[in-house]
């Protein structure tokens, strides 16, 4: 059985006539009967029932008809798919991620271009609560943040455990610990993010379980400015365990003990069509967290 004995087949079936179905598929009606003879012979029984005016289907090729439309189907979203993957190589990705998670997206930002390099790309570093507005309008096709993602307008996957970790810079007495207890922090200034982020939040939360009040030098909404005081020696942050690279002169360090994790997403936008760029590079993120993971 061949694809255009399917595709044959469903003309007559929804012309019910074979002169308007061999129009319709631009084939001579001898053709078209010869074929459809052939698909009755492989099937084992008539699928239509020949009348002066037309045809109609048997009780067999009703039967026929729902598999056949089915499989037709499932054929023409394969050749959707091929040509959507054909057009990454002149498609855009727009992805939106928090500073905290730069160290797993660059290496999934780069294993795209490298595979598609047509691809249009913008990539935006911002605070999750912003990255989520920019998805929910329809400005990012895909985004990286936090399960349960705040607005309802956002479908979030979880993809990794994100833990809080305490980052100082690369010569502070603490870079050598393995972990850092509160008893150890009693006299460094802190440079945090600004009350009313997310991630502050966390923090506080955390520093309340463990009865302790940090000295707090420097509170910004920017992570690249905490990090810069940070890699300047004048404080030291908590944030969502950063995957850093050396050049950023930062060290990471367990906190002790270990804060709640939160769960980490790719977010979506609910009822979007999501393009192959972005799932390709949700691809590459699951892969990559995984990799951590193990």
């Amino acid at each position: 059985m061949e694809l255009r004995h399917l595709r044959y087949f469903s003309a007559v079936a929804d012309a019910l006539h074979f002169g308007r179905a061999a129009r319709r598929l631009h084939v001579s009606q001898p053709t078209l009967s010869h074929q459809i003879h052939q698909l009755e012979e492989e099937v084992g029984t008539p699928l239509f029932e020949r009348a002066r005016t037309g045809v109609r289907l048997t009780q067999a090729g009703e039967l026929f008809r729902t598999y056949a439309s089915r499989a037709l189907e499932d054929v023409n979203a394969g050749l959707s798919a091929v040509g959507a993957l054909r057009g990454l190589a002149t498609g855009a990705l727009r992805v939106g991620y928090p500073p905290s998670m730069r160290g797993l997206v660059v290496p999934a930002l780069t294993a795209v271009l490298r595979r598609h390099p047509g691809l249009a790309l913008s990539a935006q570093e911002a605070v999750v609560r912003k990255l989520e507005r920019q998805l929910a309008d329809g400005k990012l096709d895909v985004g990286l943040g936090y399960a349960p993602a705040r607005l309802a307008d956002l479908d979030a996957e979880p993809v990794f455990d994100s833990r809080l970790a305490l980052v100082v810079a690369r010569g502070h007495a603490l870079a050598g610990a393995e972990s850092v207890g509160v008893k150890l922090l009693a006299e460094e200034p802190f440079a945090l993010l600004s009350r009313g982020l997310r991630v502050r939040a966390r923090v506080d939360a955390h520093f309340a379980a463990m009865r302790f009040a940090p000295r707090i030098a420097l509170e910004s909404n920017a992570v690249a400015t905490v990090l810069a005081i940070v890699r300047a020696g004048l404080a030291v942050t908590v944030l969502p365990e950063p995957r850093l690279a050396d050049a950023e002169r930062l060290v990471v360090k367990r906190l002790s003990p270990a804060p709640r994790s939160e769960l980490a997403a790719l977010l979506w936008r609910k009822g979007a069509p999501r393009t192959p760029a972005a799932e390709l590079f949700a691809a590459e993120v699951r892969t990559r967290a995984k990799e951590d993971v193990g």
